[in-house]
């Protein structure tokens, strides 16, 4: 019960600001965007450069949790399209639906829960675990969008271009691979860079759930009440616990365990929108399945929480 006192309440307290502050017209678009690009591109990358390049790297990578968490990926995607097939899902949402049974929001949201619940020593090991689920996300995310959009246009032209520029642009990954070589040749970091990055790393998850609140938004939960219980149960309930099988078969360390966890339960993420939108999937479904399955991780990861920290 410590974790959920110290860790849920005061996570969900700050996503629920920021939902209060943008009704107040505090947070409006146009702050949301700029803050959005400083979080994301500046503060993230600062505080897993921070955390990961001060970290003995033996001691913080484990070459079967990776192979775990990309292999649980992997089944998750095929429960998916089982799922969506079982429960027939239309064609035109399909590519949504599956991009947000897996897609998980690990920048600020599964960061935010391992910082504050785990402490910076094991945060090191969430980082390096998730750089190499955010590849795998991305990489399935563009294939499913494109695999089952209806345009034959998208299926032919955008899917490639898509992902190398989520791959290469996104700064959380490239953060993550050097400073991961950093801490694997064990080479310094001066003191006023380190302090200016603990700075900078001071404001990255606070501002990002301030974000996360702002963002919610409820406009298809009606009339996509189906799809979204269904994306719930898969994400929040399915995923952790296909992790967990696993990484248990595969004999991974305890002090890894929680951490992989923690990223695989972690709710859609909010590039599924932006993806929806690019590739012309459902950007409504995207947008409710974020808000309403970030709000529902906060029972998630308690339970998580409580049943293994």
């Amino acid at each position: 019960m410590l974790h959920i006192a110290e860790t849920i309440i005061p996570v969900f307290s700050i996503i629920l600001l920021g939902f209060f502050l943008k009704q107040r017209r505090i947070i409006d678009p146009a702050f949301a965007g700029t803050a959005n690009q400083l979080v994301f591109y500046v503060a993230i990358p600062a505080m897993l450069f921070n955390s990961i390049s001060r970290a003995p790297f033996k001691e913080n990578f484990h070459l079967t949790a990776v192979f775990c968490l990309l292999l649980a990926i992997s089944v998750q995607l095929m429960l998916s399209l089982l799922a969506a097939r079982l429960t027939a899902v239309p064609l035109k949402y399909r590519g949504t639906f599956l991009q947000s049974s897996f897609h998980g929001n690990l920048g600020y949201m599964a960061y935010a829960v391992a910082y504050y619940s785990l402490g910076q020593t094991e945060f090191a090991r969430t980082a390096i675990l998730s750089s190499f689920l955010m590849i795998a996300q991305n990489l399935m995310a563009v294939w499913v969008l494109v695999a089952f959009n209806p345009d034959r246009q998208v299926r032919e032209a955008k899917g490639g271009e898509v992902f190398v520029r989520s791959i290469l642009r996104n700064p959380i990954i490239l953060s993550v691979t050097v400073s991961m070589v950093y801490s694997a040749l064990a080479l310094p970091l001066p003191v006023p860079i380190q302090r200016g990055f603990q700075i900078l790393s001071g404001m990255a998850l606070p501002t990002a759930l301030l974000l996360i609140g702002a963002g919610l938004s409820f406009r298809a939960l009606r009339l996509r009440l189906k799809e979204l219980l269904c994306m719930g149960a898969l994400k929040l309930v399915c995923f952790p616990l296909l992790g967990l099988i696993i990484m248990k078969l595969g004999q991974v360390p305890e002090f890894f365990i929680l951490p992989g966890m923690i990223l695989l339960a972690a709710p859609p993420a909010t590039v599924t929108y932006v993806m929806a939108v690019e590739l012309k999937g459902d950007p409504e479904l995207a947008a409710s399945g974020i808000s309403v399955l970030t709000l529902a991780s906060a029972l998630s990861y308690s339970v998580l929480l409580l049943l293994f920290s």
